[in-house]
């Protein structure tokens, strides 16, 4: 919800920029042009949305590491290339090369380099830790030995993960998404499914045109990209691509499909609400009018000529505002909602 409210502040701010550059009269709130506006700059704001959390996410992958970085290593390194990279870093990190004076960091250290040696060279292990990352390494998982046990045993610590994020897409889907774009919210749904579960049980490589694009922006980039992504980094990558994709498409729905229940808002109310639009705007110009005849004796005198006019136009409005019927039953309507729906919630 807080980044729902962020991305509208960002829309309300662009739009209102674009209007006060572009526009002497600025279209009416929930008008065809401004709407169709709205949706652009939302289009706009979503997309660089969409790409600042792809390049936070690479990049909080490059912080986090993994066994491949912490022993310097490319992810098709050889069992020999592995050994001899660890007696190196290990030759600078054991404790007994430090005469029991090592620091806790330098030990811990010196733990984390034997865990990703030991890992990357048990071929069932590496696979593993390559699709389910440091979680299947534990301690419980001691006992397992191939492959398949392996991927089992990751898909079985999953399962809870996987079903609660299909009960959550239900629920917010049926109680807060527009029904706007749902069917394209559950395809991207059951897409990363289907790809996590491939990635899960399969080899895989990223095809040549991707690989070389990546090497080329990682080489320009290198503090801000890691050097490589592993799957089971690749799959919290999606993860957060797809809860990006399920704001965008959310926010892309048209005005009458904005309510959590999808329903358009009634006709009656849509009719009030542009009456008192229609309203406002007449009070507006007459009481414009009139405050041109009664500031005529406060001619030449600026600062006390706009407070005037500020003080009677604002005052007019509201006193007639108030005094509408209209309004009173409409206000009347929403503090009864509002009551309602206190009273339902306790």
């Amino acid at each position: 919800m807080e980044t729902d409210q962020r991305l509208q502040l960002a829309a309300n701010f662009l739009q209102s920029a674009y209007y006060t550059v572009t526009r002497r009269k600025r279209p009416q709130s929930g008008s065809a042009e401004w709407n169709k506006h709205r949706r652009r700059i939302l289009f706009f704001v979503l997309g660089l949305y969409m790409l600042y959390t792809i390049v936070q996410s690479l990049y909080d992958i490059r912080l986090a590491g993994d066994f491949y970085t912490n022993l310097d290593l490319p992810t098709d390194s050889s069992e020999q290339e592995i050994k001899r990279r660890f007696r190196r870093l290990a030759a600078r990190l054991h404790p007994d090369k430090l005469k029991g004076n090592a620091p806790e960091d330098f030990e811990t250290g010196f733990v984390s380099l034997k865990l990703a040696q030991d890992t990357l060279l048990d071929p069932a292990k590496r696979f593993a830790y390559d699709r389910f990352g440091t979680k299947i390494t534990m301690h419980e998982h001691g006992s397992l030995k191939t492959f398949r046990e392996y991927v089992y045993a990751g898909l079985q610590d999953s399962l809870p993960e996987y079903v609660g994020s299909a009960i959550m897409m239900i629920v917010m889907n049926y109680f807060w998404l527009p029904k706007w774009g749902q069917f394209w919210r559950y395809l991207a749904f059951a897409s990363m499914a289907l790809l996590e579960l491939y990635l899960l049980t399969h080899e895989w490589s990223p095809p040549l045109p991707l690989l070389n694009a990546t090497l080329w922006l990682q080489r320009r980039l290198p503090n801000l990209l890691p050097p490589h992504i592993l799957p089971f980094q690749l799959i919290g990558l999606g993860h957060k691509i797809l809860f990006s994709l399920n704001i965008f498409i959310s926010r892309l729905a048209p005005p009458d499909a904005q309510n959590g229940n999808g329903l358009a808002i009634p006709q009656q109310q849509e009719q009030q609400i542009q009456w008192i639009a229609n309203a406002a705007a007449k009070m507006d110009a007459e009481t414009t009018g009139l405050l041109q005849l009664g500031v005529a004796p406060f001619r030449g005198n600026k600062e006390n000529v706009q407070s005037l006019r500020r003080g009677m136009k604002d005052g007019m409005v509201l006193s007639a505002l108030r005094n509408s019927p209209e309004v009173r039953e409409i206000v009347a309507k929403k503090l009864e909602r509002q009551r309602l729906q206190a009273n339902g919630n306790h």
